[in-house]
């Protein structure tokens, strides 16, 4: 390990209390401290929080929000379109979650999910999936399935190959369940946009890497993976999505001679735009990341403070893992943001750890008509611009905290 890039300082882990008084006993703090592995080429966490402490009860359900269920759609059709398959082909999803990209995935896969999360998501992705187990991924785990003597045609891994604190294994076993020609598609936060867009909320104890393009290749050519294509959107505050095959994969496997010409421009371009513009191994990008973050902390405080003194209120919206991170960070309480308004019934008449801000539904929060709310999942704006039109229509405001802050509102 080398020197720090950036600290965000001692954090609680993200969750959800019953009784703010009663389960803080034995609840410790860990840092959010970024430094350079060497080894992989991409900046981490200095310390790992036991996963069962994070995933034990987990609390993000995919199907809750249209603009995740769109990118899952798109990314399971996308997909399907790039490789020759056949009826009986396995396609693994791991860490499904609540199994909604089961749902695009065409019908002639056997669809197979692996995920360590609790029974009410088995609940969702059991009847969507042939099979799922409630596992975190590896080879055994596979082998669990009922189709251990298969291999997948097609592996995603959405949202969540940042999460391995010792990827090396999870490639190797990858490598052994995934057909000599089939793709693993691969969807992570990517770190040059988390850094283009001040998404310090994305830096959670769940993601332990914070990978760029190059420090990717770097890792999976080591392994004796090839990327065949990679390309960026702006899921949770900037994603790339990157097409894995085994390095001895035949060329015409996956998709057109034009659509791989186009791959290799794609993949060419943005290594060649990290190399001059974004290297996130620079300490000096993570200075002025922190010189900025201050400037937007010191403004969304500011801002919420004066409005509140003048007698307005703020509620929160969409009560998150990465906004636990932002509301911990800017020290925010319940005299500052009255509530929380959240989609999720089994959130409701909790509390925010290290805030103990309340969260409400969203019709509790309609009822109540506050002067602002201040948008926590911000990387969804749109979507929520048109499902509080009302609310904006009747004089409310929203407060968006990054990229840069802003109100939203007449």
């Amino acid at each position: 390990m080398s020197e720090v890039l950036l600290d965000l300082g001692e954090l609680y882990v993200s969750d959800f209390l019953t009784d703010p008084e009663k389960e803080y006993e034995g609840r410790e703090k860990a840092p959010l401290t970024l430094v350079m592995d060497e080894r992989l080429g991409a900046p981490r966490l200095t310390e790992m929080v036991d996963p069962d402490k994070m995933y034990g009860t987990y609390w993000y359900r995919s199907g809750t929000n249209a603009s995740m269920t769109n990118q899952l759609r798109n990314i399971a059709e996308e997909a399907a379109s790039r490789v020759k398959y056949k009826t009986g082909d396995l396609w693994l999803d791991i860490a499904c979650n609540d199994g909604t990209m089961f749902n695009f995935i065409p019908e002639e896969f056997i669809k197979i999910g692996i995920d360590p999360v609790e029974d009410s998501f088995l609940e969702f992705s059991s009847q969507l999936a042939d099979v799922v187990v409630q596992d975190y991924f590896s080879y055994n785990a596979f082998q669990r399935t009922g189709y251990g003597n298969q291999k997948c045609k097609i592996i995603t891994t959405i949202a969540m190959f940042y999460d391995l604190d010792e990827p090396t294994q999870f490639i190797q076993d990858i490598k052994g369940i995934l057909d000599d020609d089939g793709i693993w598609v691969v969807q992570l936060s990517y770190t040059p946009l988390m850094v283009k867009q001040m998404a310090f909320d994305n830096i959670c104890h769940e993601h332990v890497y914070y990978y760029s393009l190059a420090s990717m290749k770097r890792l999976m050519e080591k392994h004796g993976f090839k990327i065949v294509d990679c390309a960026l959107n702006d899921t949770n505050g900037g994603s790339c999505r990157i097409y894995l095959q085994k390095e001895n994969a035949r060329e015409t496997s996956f998709g057109t001679k034009p659509l791989r010409d186009v791959c290799n421009f794609r993949i060419n371009a943005l290594l060649a735009y990290e190399e001059e513009h974004m290297d996130v191994s620079d300490p000096g990008i993570w200075t002025e990341f922190a010189v900025k973050l201050e400037e937007m902390k010191r403004q969304t405080v500011g801002f919420i403070r004066s409005e509140v003194a003048k007698g307005k209120t703020v509620y929160g919206y969409g009560a998150s893992t990465k906004g636990n991170t932002l509301l911990q960070y800017y020290g925010l309480t319940p005299d500052d943001v009255v509530a929380i308004a959240e989609r999720s019934p089994q959130k409701f008449g909790k509390y925010v750890v290290g805030t103990n801000i309340p969260i409400v539904s969203e019709k509790e929060m309609r009822a109540a008509n506050p002067d602002y709310l201040l948008v926590l999942p911000w990387h969804f704006i749109k979507e929520f611009v048109e499902r509080e039109s009302d609310f904006l229509e009747a004089g409310g405001k929203f407060i968006v905290p990054c990229p840069e802050f802003e109100i939203i509102g007449k």
